[in-house]
């Protein structure tokens, strides 16, 4: 019933749970930690069994509210030990040394890596002997808790199995003590020990009396890299005759640990990593400078960032920015499909300068893609390979203006860049036809092709053969959007023109002029997505549905009014393969569920949306640059680049809007597959299809043994290690440092980068997703980043601010294409603004000012 720290054979987790069971294995590896014993799950059983059967313990599993627990509590305070229970502890506690003892909880559900019940359990310090058993039942009741029970029922633990150990430890009567953690839990770095350190007992820095010292120490460079000495008033000490008290330090701004002491604690943390091979959280205190191990745990609030991605201590860093996050606007990992059709489709796209092994330089794991910034600048030199990450965003260029990159060269070969240069040589070359046509051929006949194209495209796709095998499909697409993607002349016609009127009006200020003019643009999928579902959105009929179900019933029933029926089977005719996430190919599209189509057009203000003055705001820069071209006697060059733009440039969203159909049309195959493996008891659910690679899926279909099940579990590995991250950071480093730049404040004014001109007041609205909460009138959009299914929300905005995009990212292309004002570079915005804040946005130089507070 009772195990002492120096057992020779560790109990298990659930015997003494996570913290004495970390002590008893601390203590064999040899570290310096108070003797003490462990009251096991088994000493507590007939409290156990007397508690929950008891009515109480009924009442709580029927409906655990503060008042039920509170009655529970209550019960199991007042549990005292039976006669086999205090002979075994009386025999226990003749060898432990000490006048006061710890008393701790040691839940078996407590301190693991998935749950970390901080502080919910009590602790009871300077306990003496004759008080000691009451306080065991004080620590014992703590498990029923209404913190404990709301968070068991949060993490999907079973109330009826709670049980609890108790450890009883050797008082340690602290001269400076506090907590340490083996990686820095601020910025995630592997490398940094975290510890802070006040005078006195521990506990006054968990219940918040005094700001600790907080030191940084590098292991693997052995210095100290950062020191804050705070003003620590008063201390904790122990009463001789038991419990503790609070007094007043001698000398409050003293450092409470000499760099030497620091050095020997950090030592202690690591070789605590090192022994349990994963990042711990330590309690410790020093006592006439003897340093003593108090508690270890796991730490749970970290990025395990991918080990393939790693690099050894010592070794050249390497830095990644999440790609996926910078220029798609995905926070979310991407299926294994999805990332497998993905990589084919960068290599196709990018000539192979983005490579997707873990060597080369857009690695792809487990959902994700990295630009591996020192390999991609090993391929285009460092000049060049720079001056294209400064054009992602604001945060990329502050963050490696801070970083010396060229102390951490790149040692290998970019493993997939072989032959880059010649491709993308011969990329180039096959440009110049395009070229001449973008410059001599009638817009009318460019686009004209250019549709014809796009035809061929959609036809190619609509005679995919469901029965063939998926990797022969996935080529024949890649095969196909490489055709498509060879004819950019609309793309390049309207570059040409643009920068044809930045030449008509060089030395003028027109650059809010110009983003006018790429507004209400011709052949954009996107806007014109956005413009019908205003429109939809506007019509009586969309008004007099009731409800999302009554909307689904109606399209099902083939009810619709006939007015709003066409306009529904336009739109998805046209934009039924679109859906959040689009570019994976698991996404569930619109036609798979046409209740979201209901919720992108409730979302939609009628009455004040930029729908209603985009054309006005195109026409009225037009005329202005009309105006000042007369005066310079260019007006009909103006004229001409103005229509040229105005008829071209539009369709530089197309390759992608084709590209989101192609993906659905291998969605829907991949599902048609699926199905037959449910009905053949291959797999459980056709979903389940896109956890596999396109060569598995090939394999599976030819192969009826394929074991379908280790596939996916292989290839899932990887995602369940890191599923509980819900905020990925944009650039990390190969030791697991997160990067964050600072917000730059300079007098009140939040200043970030200008994405779309404008000036705005008007209070924010901080969304985490588009349809999370509604967007009133006048409201400014906060988010961290956006990709297409954010255009019905974002018309609605009177401003935009974003944490994560550059000018050429969605949320960057819509903003200017509806003349949103909108900032971006505001790393942190999100969690210094609240709802209801009043601020004034000016786009134009990219400026955010809080006037008023919620």
């Amino acid at each position: 019933m009772i195990y002492n720290f120096k057992e020779i054979e560790v109990p298990s987790l659930l015997k003494v749970g996570g913290k004495a069971k970390a002590l008893i294995e601390a203590t064999k590896y040899g570290l310096a930690v108070p003797e003490g014993i462990v009251l096991s799950v088994d000493f507590f059983e007939p409290w156990l069994s007397e508690i929950k059967g008891s009515d109480e313990f009924r009442v709580v599993l029927e409906d655990a509210t503060k008042e039920s627990c509170d009655k529970l509590k209550q019960l199991a305070v007042h549990m005292r030990f039976d006669p086999k229970q205090y002979e075994a502890f009386d025999n226990q506690m003749k060898d432990l040394e000490g006048v006061l003892f710890a008393v701790r909880s040691s839940s078996p559900e407590e301190d693991l890596e998935g749950t970390s019940f901080a502080g919910m359990y009590e602790t009871y310090l300077g306990t003496n002997r004759a008080d000691i058993e009451g306080t065991v039942a004080l620590a014992f009741s703590s498990c029923f808790d209404f913190r404990v029970m709301s968070y068991k029922k949060q993490n999907g633990l079973a109330l009826e199995n709670t049980s609890i150990a108790i450890v009883i430890q050797r008082q340690i009567a602290s001269d400076v003590s506090g907590v340490g953690f083996s990686l820095n839990p601020i910025n995630n770095a592997y490398d940094e020990v975290f510890i802070n350190a006040s005078f006195g007992l521990g506990e006054a820095i968990v219940s918040g009396l005094v700001t600790p010292d907080t030191y940084i120490y590098d292991a693997e460079e052995k210095i100290i890299i950062e020191k804050k000495v705070n003003k620590k008033d008063i201390r904790l000490s122990l009463n001789p005759n038991g419990g503790i008290y609070e007094e007043e330090n001698e000398d409050k701004e003293k450092q409470a640990l000499s760099d030497e002491q620091i050095i020997e604690l950090s030592t202690l943390i690591k070789k605590c990593e090192e022994h349990y091979q994963k990042p711990m959280d330590i309690e410790w205190a020093f006592e006439k400078e003897v340093l003593y191990l108090l508690q270890s745990r796991p730490i749970t609030t970290y990025l395990p960032f991918f080990d393939e991605l790693l690099t050894k201590p010592r070794e050249s860093k390497r830095f990644y920015i999440d790609l996926l996050m910078m220029t798609q606007g995905i926070s979310e990992p991407m299926s294994v499909l999805g990332m497998d059709v993905w990589a084919k489709l960068i290599f196709v796209t990018k000539s192979g300068l983005l490579s997707v092994p873990i060597n080369g330089t857009a690695p792809i794991i487990n959902g994700r893609e990295y630009l591996s910034v020192t390999a991609y600048q090993k391929v285009l030199g460092k000049k060049n390979g720079r001056k294209a990450l400064d054009t992602y965003d604001g945060n990329i260029k502050k963050i490696f203006d801070d970083i010396h990159i060229e102390k951490y060269p790149f040692n290998d070969k970019p493993e997939g860049t072989e032959g880059y240069i010649g491709r993308a040589l011969k990329k180039a070359l096959s440009m110049l036809p395009e070229l001449f046509k973008a410059l001599l051929s009638d817009t009318d006949k460019i686009v004209k092709n250019y549709k014809a194209h796009v035809e061929v495209f959609s036809n190619a796709l609509n005679e995919l053969d469901s029965n063939a095998s998926v990797d022969l499909t996935v080529d024949e697409i890649m095969k196909n959007i490489g055709l498509l993607m060879s004819n950019v002349t609309p793309i390049l016609a309207g570059m040409l023109a643009q920068q044809s009127i930045k030449k008509l009006f060089k030395n003028c200020e027109i650059d809010s002029e110009l983003i006018a003019l790429n507004m209400n643009l011709e052949g954009n999928p996107t806007s014109e997505m956005g413009k019908l579902l205003f429109t939809m959105a506007c019509s009586d009929a969309f008004k007099s549905i009731q409800s999302r179900d009554d909307f689904i019933m109606q399209v099902e029933s083939n009810t619709l009014p006939e007015s709003f029926k066409k306009q529904y089977d336009q739109f998805m005719t046209m934009y039924s393969s679109r859906g959040f996430k689009e570019i994976d190919v698991a996404t569930v599209r619109l036609y798979e569920d046409v209740g979201m189509v209901y919720d992108r057009l409730d979302e939609i203000i009628t009455t004040e949306n930029q729908n209603l003055v985009v054309k006005v705001k195109r026409d009225e820069a037009y005329n202005r640059l009309l105006k000042l071209a007369e005066e310079k006697g260019k007006e009909k060059k103006f004229i001409k680049a103005a229509a040229r733009l105005k008829a071209t440039f539009g369709y530089r969203e197309y390759p992608k809007y084709m590209i989101v159909n192609a993906f659905s049309a291998l969605h829907k195959i991949c599902l048609e597959v699926a199905k037959q493996w449910v009905i053949d008891g291959r797999i459980e659910e056709p979903y389940h299809i896109f956890d596999l690679k396109v060569d598995e899926i090939a394999e599976a279909q030819s192969n009826v043994k394929f074991d379908i099940a280790s596939a996916r579990k292989r290839n899932l590995k990887g995602y369940k290690k890191v599923e509980h991250i819900k905020k990925w950071p944009l650039v990390i480093d190969s030791r697991g440092k997160i990067y964050q730049p600072k917000l730059e404040i300079n007098d009140g004014d939040i200043v970030g980068n200008s994405i779309a001109p404008g000036f705005v007041t008007g209070k924010v609205k901080i969304l985490h997703s588009p349809y999370e909460k509604s967007l009133n009138p006048g409201e400014i959009l906060v988010v961290r980043t956006t990709e297409p299914s954010w255009t019905p929300i974002f018309t609605n905005a009177a401003g935009v601010l974003m944490e994560i995009g550059g000018p050429l990212q969605h949320g960057g292309i819509i903003a200017r294409e509806y003349g949103i004002p909108c900032v971006s570079g505001l790393m942190g915005i999100m969690d210094l603004l609240n709802d209801g804040d009043l601020v004034e946005v000016d786009g134009n130089n990219g400026i955010v000012r809080l006037l008023e507070t919620n």
